[in-house]
């Protein structure tokens, strides 16, 4: 099943400025922590990009991941695996990092984008996705897939969701 679903205006605009605020609003009250991580698609692979992981196997990860309650009563989520966001910089050439899956499980990957950016979601079987502010781009877990690099926005902030529906 390589089905892809794609749901633009995904959220409020309301509940889409607070999250946004909280990740990337830097005051004295909100410091959302974000982590260097020197791989992008696969270990070794000379990328880096920001991170900060929400949710993992062991559960809960972030003071921040009741921001995200939104997000997961609309894709109806019943079982998670990770969510994790990622944010990569503006460089002057467009490439793809290179073709992953994030899980070997059967599941669904969500990638809901914080940016309107020049930088798409690319499958190996050709299919592209636009980077499109408050879209939500939803396909299973084991297709290949890469993000890409960016000359537009400052930012390409995603927040990725690995879920399975059980």
């Amino acid at each position: 099943m390589n089905k892809i679903m794609i749901k633009d205006d995904f959220l409020n605009k309301d509940i889409l400025e607070n999250i946004k605020n909280k990740i990337f609003d830097c005051h004295e009250t909100n410091l959302f922590p974000w982590y260097l991580q020197d791989f992008k698609g696969k270990k070794g692979d000379q990328q880096i990009q920001l991170t900060h992981v929400f949710f993992n196997k062991e559960g809960v990860n972030s003071k921040y991941f009741d921001n995200l309650k939104p997000i997961l009563e609309k894709l109806k989520i019943k079982t998670l695996l990770r969510i994790k966001a990622n944010v990569t910089f503006k460089t002057n050439k467009k490439r793809i990092y290179g073709y992953h899956t994030d899980f070997e499980t059967l599941g669904r990957t969500s990638i809901f984008y914080l940016h309107t950016t020049n930088g798409p979601t690319v499958f190996k079987d050709g299919q592209k996705v636009d980077c499109v502010e408050n879209r939500m781009l939803t396909f299973p877990t084991n297709m290949l897939h890469s993000g890409s690099t960016h000359t537009d926005n400052l930012l390409r902030g995603v927040i990725n969701f690995n879920w399975v529906k059980v």
